[in-house]
């Protein structure tokens, strides 16, 4: 067991590499260039998870790794969906500020953010009602994203599998040691972003479902 982890290990850090690589590559036009972006941000994203999957998998890290496998599902599910048009790969870009407006907000209206000039004097309430830090846009679930998508079957089998260990409700392996099974999600799912990634880039295509399924070594029962 611990020789083939560690085989795996080492050909997911190989193919971190890789991936990040197809994060440089040139595009097919500049047709797209918020399609491009997000792809691109996704990929260098993927590769970095991809190896901290591989520095974590020899030893005690199961259920690190697999929070890290339901971040590269997510990144899957959300390049997939950016593809369908640049209005939603905008909306993706966009998101990092929407959510710090948020965060800003919540916190100021309980007095625990404010904003103060030089001398002390706080214009945080002047600052709200400003509207600057107004959310711009509503957020699209990620589910709706992999419904859109054709993705649903992909976010209920996978993904929701994956927020247990993520929200704290699959605690019991925390000490146990990698499996070469949640290594294997980590290696598929990483071959489907990539694949999602640099076809973009390359092609200028998207994947059908009978693709991504053959991509992520499902039964033909199974539909994303």
């Amino acid at each position: 067991m611990e020789s083939n982890v560690e085989a795996i290990a080492e050909d997911l850090m190989l193919r971190s590499g890789a991936m990040s690589a197809g994060a440089s590559m040139d595009a097919k036009d500049k047709l797209h260039p918020e399609i491009d972006a997000f792809v691109r941000e996704s990929l260098k994203a993927g590769s970095e998870l991809m190896s901290s999957c591989a520095s974590l998998a020899v030893g005690p890290h199961e259920l690190a790794v697999n929070v890290l496998v339901r971040s590269i599902i997510e990144l899957s599910l959300k390049l997939h969906w950016a593809t369908l048009s640049s209005d939603n790969a905008k909306h993706l870009l966009a998101l990092s500020t929407e959510q710090v407006k948020t965060i800003f907000r919540v916190n100021a209206r309980t007095g625990i953010a404010k904003i103060v000039d030089r001398q002390g004097n706080d214009f945080t309430a002047e600052f709200l009602a400003s509207g600057r830090a107004e959310r711009g846009q509503k957020q699209v679930s990620l589910e709706a994203m992999a419904q859109q998508s054709g993705l649903h079957g992909i976010y209920n089998l996978f993904y929701r599998f994956q927020s247990m260990h993520s929200h704290g409700n699959n605690v019991s392996g925390s000490s146990a040691l990698t499996t070469t099974n949640t290594l294997g999600v980590v290696g598929v799912f990483s071959i489907l972003l990539g694949h999602l990634g640099v076809r973009w880039l390359v092609h200028r295509s998207r994947p059908d479902n009978e693709e991504i399924r053959s991509l992520l070594g499902l039964g033909a029962n199974v539909h994303p």
